[in-house]
């Protein structure tokens, strides 16, 4: 079980900031990871029925770092980079989010009592999902705010670090990232109840720490992940 920390706690260590960054980073784009909850499933046949307004959250009959691995050996050239319990069509599922290093992604899901394949998706390569977002309008003025005043020179370096910050996310433990993405769920639910005011200031800090935090090297990434993990456990 993760430890529970106040919002100051988790600042301080590191590892809001860390933990946000490295789940979308990981992904490649935000986009990618936005349309996570968009994907319209076929019909599947689960092992565990859910109405809706249920609370499912102790139904589950397998973990997450359950079904992370299932859907790593479904996809053995791919890592999980996420995962969740949910529901898909009346039953209880967990949606897996994998990644190869080619940066081609699929979503798997997962039946939470059986363990069972339920559905895997066809491949988003990296060059379908540019040709998408290159049309979106939204994506394409955060990224602009984003490196505006980078030179051509600094944004290739913030892109390197970026991709950095996914491979050391995909080369910690399947168990960690499992652990790590239980963790980030408890603390969403922490950062629901401040105000505008505290998630402003809190903002600003984590972003600070993000920038002394993209500039390492691959393995110094890691590492600063592991130790916080082993905080947390401890």
């Amino acid at each position: 079980m993760t430890k529970r920390l106040d919002m100051n706690q988790i600042v301080s260590k590191f590892g809001a900031m860390m933990l946000i960054g490295v789940l979308i980073t990981s992904v490649g784009t935000t986009q990618v990871f936005a349309d996570w909850d968009k994907t319209v499933y076929p019909a599947i046949q689960g092992t565990i029925p859910i109405a809706d307004g249920e609370d499912y959250t102790t139904k589950n009959k397998i973990s997450l770092v359950d079904a992370m691995a299932i859907a790593e050996n479904i996809l053995p050239n791919s890592k999980a980079l996420y995962g969740k319990l949910t529901t898909v069509n009346g039953y209880l599922v967990y949606k897996v989010f994998m990644s190869n290093d080619d940066r081609e992604y699929n979503k798997i899901l997962v039946d939470a009592g059986s363990g069972d394949e339920l559905y895997v998706s066809d491949t988003i390569t990296k060059n379908s999902y540019k040709k998408k977002f290159h049309k979106d309008k939204a994506h394409n003025k955060k990224m602009k705010d984003y490196f505006k005043g980078m030179t051509p020179e600094q944004i290739s370096e913030k892109k390197k670090q970026f991709k950095e910050m996914g491979d050391a996310w995909k080369s910690i433990s399947l168990q960690d990232r499992a652990f790590m993405i239980l963790h980030f769920m408890q603390m969403k639910i922490q950062w629901d109840t401040m105000s505008d005011d505290e998630k402003a200031v809190k903002k600003a800090e984590m972003k600070k720490q993000w920038e002394e935090y993209l500039p390492m090297s691959v393995e110094e990434k890691k590492q600063k992940l592991t130790d916080y993990i082993q905080s947390l456990r401890e």
